[in-house]
């Protein structure tokens, strides 16, 4: 497995202003962008004793997730993810799903994952994590992306904005699904991922401006923030 850096920084709406101007006028932006943007969503999983959400809370270095991710709220484009950090450094499982096999999924089916064709990927270690450890949904992450790349280092530059929150279904796709917004209009995140190096004008791009890096997670935010809206926490 490749693996790659990733930093995070929150920012806000001054700062993204700044950023997205150098970016749009150095950077290429990604090919699926329409617009200049997507709405990225994603259910996360965990397990009875919230592993996941413990392990990031408590800084372990070594840790794991799993999430269904899709993009504009497609049906037609559902993707299994297993994300695996090691500090800053990490990499990334994929199996591509149909509509009917995320919803067997949302249901508690996954016995089909035990199948060949998921064999060395995220379909396959969800399959034993789900056995193993009782993987269940746990919360749904909604935001916008503006995302660029540099094939030099392999970079990705993306500034997220406008994250949300579902807790009243673990269906991202149910008409009944109500999103409640997490941070304050003016927060938003910039996240920037490479391989093995870093260009010296991608470093520039971010220059002079005021960063702070943190281990900042839309997932543990999302999961504050559905504690809050569904028990007054």
């Amino acid at each position: 497995m490749q693996y790659r850096h990733e930093l995070k920084y929150p920012i806000n709406s001054g700062i993204y202003a700044i950023l997205k101007g150098r970016l749009d006028a150095v950077l290429e932006k990604d090919k699926n962008v329409k617009d200049g943007a997507y709405r990225v969503t994603s259910l996360y999983f965990d397990n009875l004793y919230h592993t996941a959400y413990r392990d990031k809370m408590s800084g372990n270095m070594n840790r794991k997730k799993f999430r269904i991710r899709t993009y504009d709220l497609a049906p037609s484009y559902i993707r299994l993810e297993e994300k695996v950090k090691d500090d800053n450094v990490g990499y990334k499982k994929n199996a591509i799903l149909t509509y009917d096999e995320y919803v067997k999924i949302i249901n508690g089916d996954t016995d089909f994952l035990g199948e060949e064709r998921f064999y060395d990927t995220a379909g396959e270690d969800f399959f034993t994590s789900v056995c193993a450890s009782g993987l269940k949904p746990a919360v749904i992450v909604d935001y916008i992306r503006a995302p660029y790349i540099c094939q030099a280092g392999n970079v990705r530059v993306t500034l997220d904005s406008s994250l949300h929150v579902c807790y009243n279904t673990f269906d991202m796709f149910s008409k009944d699904a109500v999103f409640y917004p997490v941070q304050k209009g003016n927060e938003a995140i910039l996240e920037l991922k490479y391989d093995n190096f870093l260009p010296n004008y991608v470093g520039e791009i971010l220059s002079g401006l005021s960063l702070r890096q943190e281990a900042v997670s839309k997932f543990t935010l999302c999961t504050d923030k559905a504690k809050i809206m569904k028990y007054g926490l």
